[in-house]
């Protein structure tokens, strides 16, 4: 069928209209699963449900919103939701299909926040709850009976309240309607006399039934009826609510007839456990049972929002603003309450009157500090009941009595719904997939959105710990273990954990022992995998534990594994150390902290010297520094003396790397080495340069017996492909076998004199790149074969000398799974590698047209790397500037047809493609 599309979707074949349906079927299902502008549904959500590609669940969506069944918002990452979902959310038609926030959608309409949508935690640990009270309301007729649940105090009855407040805003009870209470634990012990309340009597129905009464049945016809403590009904009374539970019909004590008809709406609320408690006929119609979490339970930002609560109640009450400190308020949010919500209003109410006893009457303001607190708080010996946080904040926070709840907190908690949201996916994941590669990428996946949107969402400032500090404490941290560890992580690493355990203080729920059970699981074998990730997660949850005084559980634990699991991105340094070594209290780390603010990283490390320290207690220190760093190209000492010149003689320890010693050290010299390091220049040089530079003694010493084994990459194209090379190889057998990657110029490999150096370093193995340096007795391996595994027994020869042939082997395996040309261009390039390798395929089917000659598969490959490395470089305005025309045997012909099969590159990304960079395809499609 011409032009008519088709695609897998989970192994079946489906026409392009019937994956389009399929597509939007899923969206509108996913659009029901939560609070709507709480839900992220991304193309990537989509392309997970349905296990199909991004760009065909983007392409295919783009297509719905312009047929108007589908509304997207151009947030980061884009969200698409069903026009039919968000216009019954907002209750109104929408005019446009596209929008720049969801607060265009969901709070600029003129929507005001409805009465359950404004009980505090309605957005946290009370989400699910509101969201079936709701249900229970939009039922037709007088809708479905609620059966709240909870311990005493925990705010049932308040809720049922709020509960029939939303029915009336929501018109599903008239303005005028009633809402009856009553406490069944009051007529417990007088079922009669229970009935005849509820349901009213005729007279001559008892003794003194003189005339007919009606009973709160009849009271609260076309309203609400709210009967707490329902279990002190008994089984008799229980029964008695059948006829209308089942009918709609009362009939009062002494009814001759049939009864009649009523319209009431039911709320029944116990502490006590339904199972044992109720009859089951009874429970079985009760279809919506909520339970209600004890304060204990709430999230840290409901437990301070309740607090802000009861000191607004209080400031009414006594008529005084209260000025209340925030060590008070973080005290009172972390203790454990034994009677619930009743128990922190009776410690407010002390504290207030406390307050109170120190202050004029004539006095405008309160102020209630630590000191102001009941005894009983700081009596508590029970370290796990009691979690006192005294932060050092002097700060107070000012409650006026006329202020209404929403200007005294900022509920805006959709970013929390967002964490708890995406967890609960990862369950899901988990519960389908097990702990597969496909959980693995798509659970990973979850965590980038999830970490686009907390960076991307407008911080709300009501941690107890700054996100500026919190964002300090993560770059020490993570600046520690690159140090210490020789890893690199992601450039926006710091941001996303810092943002994510800024938001984590204030979105604390309460697992399900279930749930907790298998993210721990999870957890543990993610750790089993990754030993490495495992050690960076624990120093980063031990450092917010121990230094930022936050608690931290097993969503924290798993939100770093997986987000590490693609934030490191280098496993081994080749990067050469630089020690200053120097006599004097602080000479040697003066001149190191210098330099490092200069360059802005740290660039040298440094020992200070007594002056009367031996050579050979000098040498123990190098030697624990060595031992304490990953040292792999080499080390630079630069001392103050000549007489040190010989300290490598007292470093113990195998030392298989080269060791420069430069004297007279100075901050200009220093300054000097490291500006050559960042060069990547070779130890001679820089030691030779050094030496004739500033007119100090400097030199050479290289290992005598042991040399590491090396394995060079190297690019054309600049020391940074090769550096992405190095990456992509250290994934696939660091740590498994002692080899050392190291990266080079490729001036540096393809110069005969720079390899000799190398090789007085390392048994060099084998170097791979993109194009053949042609380095004398070294073999060479091109990248774009060992994607293809067509050279894998090149690699295997390569490394037999340092692993047997299983290891080599499995090594082999490991290359072959991590070499997907996708992989490779999403890890050398900025950009999106579906979209590059689609203009790449028009660029090479262009040349093939008009040149008329065909490519071989390593001709592409090399291509595919090449060409989005180029891409890379013209966005960032850095082509490669220069190339070697003067060779007399280029076709002209073949130049003029790469540059206009280029143009497709030119168009799409907006640049121009110097003659330079197309020398160098030139040189790739000719085999050069």
């Amino acid at each position: 069928m011409l032009g008519v599309q088709a695609l897998s979707i989970k192994g079946a074949f489906i026409l392009s209209e019937d994956i389009k349906s399929e597509i939007y079927t899923r969206l509108v299902s996913l659009c029901e699963e939560g609070d709507l502008s709480a839900v992220i549904i991304t193309a990537d959500t989509i392309a997970n449900n349905l296990q199909i590609k991004r760009n065909t669940a983007s392409h295919y969506l783009n297509m719905l919103v312009t047929e108007g069944k589908v509304i997207k918002v151009n947030t980061r990452p884009v969200r698409f939701y069903s026009r039919a979902a968000v216009e019954k959310a907002i209750g109104k038609a929408l005019v446009d299909s596209i929008y720049s926030s969801t607060a265009d959608i969901f709070h600029q309409k003129g929507i005001p926040d409805d009465p359950m949508s404004a009980v505090i935690g309605s957005k946290q640990s009370l989400f699910s709850q509101v969201k079936r009270m709701k249900a229970a309301a939009r039922y037709p007729g007088v809708g479905l009976p609620v059966l709240l649940t909870g311990p005493t105090g925990s705010g049932k009855s308040y809720l049922a309240r709020v509960f029939y407040d939303y029915c009336v805003s929501e018109g599903y009870l008239s303005g005028d309607s009633s809402f009856v209470h009553l406490n069944c634990a009051e007529y417990a012990d007088n079922p009669e006399l229970l009935a005849s309340i509820l349901f009213g009597y005729r007279r001559g129905a008892f003794t003194g039934a003189s005339k007919d009464s009606p009973g709160l049945f009849d009271q609260a016809d076309k309203g609400m009826l709210f009967l707490d403590e329902v279990h002190r009904l008994g089984a008799k009374g229980q029964e008695k609510l059948f006829e209308y539970l089942d009918n709609g019909v009362i009939s009062p004590l002494g009814e001759t007839k049939a009864g009649h008809k009523v319209t009431v709406r039911l709320v029944f609320a116990t502490t006590e456990n339904v199972q044992s408690n109720f009859l089951q006929t009874f429970i079985r119609r009760i279809p919506v049972q909520v339970e209600i979490p004890g304060i204990n339970e709430r999230t840290q930002f409901e437990r301070e929002s309740l607090a802000k609560l009861f000191f607004l109640n209080q400031s009414r009450r006594i008529g005084k603003d209260i000025k209340l400190s925030k060590q008070v308020l973080s005290i009172l949010t972390s203790q454990h309450y034994d009677s619930n919500v009743g128990q922190m209003k009776n410690y407010i109410t002390l504290a207030v009157a406390n307050a109170l006893a120190k202050v004029n009457e004539s006095s405008k303001n309160l102020l209630v500090d630590i000191g102001n607190l009941p005894n009983e708080i700081w009596s508590k010996n029970d370290a796990d009941s009691v979690r006192l946080r005294l932060s050092g904040d002097g700060t107070t926070i000012l409650i006026r009595s006329g202020m209404n709840l929403k200007e005294l907190i900022d509920d805006d908690s959709d970013q929390d719904n967002q964490i708890r949201l995406i967890f609960t996916q990862i369950l899901g994941l988990y519960d389908n997939l097990g702990l597969s590669l496909q959980f693995i990428k798509s659970s990973t996946d979850l965590i980038n959105t999830l970490s686009d949107e907390m960076i991307f969402s407008n911080v709300i400032d009501r941690g107890e710990v700054p996100l500026d500090l919190m964002k300090k404490m993560t770059q020490a941290k993570l600046h520690s273990l690159e140090d210490n560890f020789s890893v690199k992580f992601s450039g926006n690493s710091l941001v996303v954990i810092a943002y994510f355990l800024y938001y984590r203080q204030f979105n604390y729920w309460v697992l399900t022992a279930k749930n907790h059970e298998l993210l721990n699981e999870i957890s543990s074998n993610l750790a089993e995998q990754d030993a490495s990730v495992a050690t960076f997660t624990d120093e980063i949850l031990k450092m917010t534990h121990s230094a930022l005084s936050l608690p931290v559980d097993v969503v924290d634990r798993l939100f770093l594994q997986l987000y590490l699991h693609e934030a490191i991105k280098v496993t081994k340094n080749n990067t050469i150390r630089c020690l200053v070594l120097a006599h004097g209290y602080s000479t040697a780390s003066s001149i190191a902290n210098v330099v490092n603010r200069l360059v802005g990283y740290s660039a040298l490390g440094y020992i200070d010297m007594p002056l009367n320290i031996s050579v050979e207690t000098i040498g123990q220190r190098v030697s624990e520094y060595i031992a304490s760093n990953s040292i792999t190209s080499g080390l630079i000492l630069m001392v103050d003396m000549g007489s040190l010149s010989g300290i490598h003689k007292y470093i113990h320890g195998t030392i298989d790397f080269p060791i420069g010693i430069i004297t007279n050290v100075s901050t200009q010299s220093a300054l000097s080495v490291v500006d050559q390091v960042a060069h990547n220049k070779s130890i001679d040089e820089i030691v030779t340069h050094t030496a004739k530079t500033v007119h100090s003694e400097g030199r050479t010493i290289y290992p005598q017996e042991v040399k590491k084994n090396l394995i060079i990459t190297c690019c054309n194209t600049g020391i940074g492909t090769a550096n992405q090379i190095k990456r992509l190889l250290d994934s696939s057998f660091a740590e498994k076998i002692d080899v050392v990657v190291n990266a080079y110029e490729y001036a540096v490999v393809s110069d005969s004199s720079q390899m000799a150096t190398l090789r007085r370093t390392y048994n060099v193995l084998a170097i791979v790149g993109t194009v053949n340096p042609h380095a004398e007795g070294v073999p060479f391996i091109p990248l774009e074969k060992l994607i293809l595994g067509e050279d894998s027994g090149a690699m295997l020869r390569a490394l037999g000398v340092v692993a047997g042939k299983k290891q080599v082997d499995e090594i082999v395996t490991t290359l072959l799974h991590n070499f997907t040309i996708e992989r490779v261009i999403n890890s050398l390039t900025i950009l999106d590698a579906s979209g590059v390798m689609d203009a790449i395929d028009v660029v090479m089917s262009c040349f093939v047209q008009l040149s008329g000659s065909v490519l071989a598969n390593p001709q592409r490959m090399a291509l595919y790397v090449h060409v989005s490395c180029m891409i890379e470089r013209l966005i960032r305005n850095e082509p490669i500037t220069t190339y070697d025309w003067k060779t007399n045997d280029f076709d002209t012909k073949t130049v003029e047809d790469i540059k206009k099969a280029l143009s497709v590159i030119e168009t799409k990304y907006s640049v121009t493609v110097p003659k330079s960079e197309v020398g160098y395809i030139y040189d790739i499609i000719r085999g050069d």
